[in-house]
């Protein structure tokens, strides 16, 4: 896709924290985030992946029968516009692979995003927050204070964090 001039893919949420966390933290899927949904799953099933149906499915996602991996495009925009594709970082993998990861500021602002949802308190993704916060090496604050407030609708910032991660 990049080849063709398009922006490239973004891995979000549970498998960004896998790799953020050194597999620590392990994901069932890959969630992506691209502008091109369309042109990303004629992509997906040129390499073998099969549109997800059933129970149990999802209902964007696509999965790979012999590698056992599940892909799922689940927005247009980072963090909806809110996050920041200069803060993407790209990962090189082996063999002149590379893939473009979601920042870490991003990653725990969308975990504490999901423990402020309905129904409250999802422990389990307060729990990434804290555990991505813990291990991060670096972190733009002032950018995770106004990311957090942002995805908790100003319910939290990085107060929230910190005690957690001193605790």
């Amino acid at each position: 896709m990049q080849q063709c001039g398009h922006k490239r893919p973004v891995l979000v949420g549970g498998a960004a924290v896998e790799l953020a966390t050194l597999g620590e933290l392990v994901s069932g899927d890959l969630d992506i985030v691209t502008p091109w949904q369309q042109i990303f799953e004629e992509a997906l099933e040129d390499v073998g992946f099969e549109r997800s149906v059933g129970p149990g499915s999802f209902s964007r996602g696509f999965q790979h029968t012999t590698l056992k991996v599940g892909v799922e495009v689940v927005d247009s925009k980072l963090m909806d516009g809110r996050g920041s594709y200069d803060r993407v970082y790209l990962l090189r993998l082996d063999a002149g692979h590379s893939v473009s990861v979601i920042c870490i500021e991003d990653l725990i602002a969308d975990r504490l995003g999901q423990y402020n949802s309905p129904p409250h308190y999802d422990e389990e993704m307060l729990h990434q927050a804290v555990r991505l916060y813990q291990l991060a090496f670096e972190l733009d604050k002032p950018y995770l204070d106004k990311r957090i407030a942002e995805e908790t609708s100003g319910d939290f910032g990085l107060v929230l964090l910190e005690k957690h991660a001193n605790a």
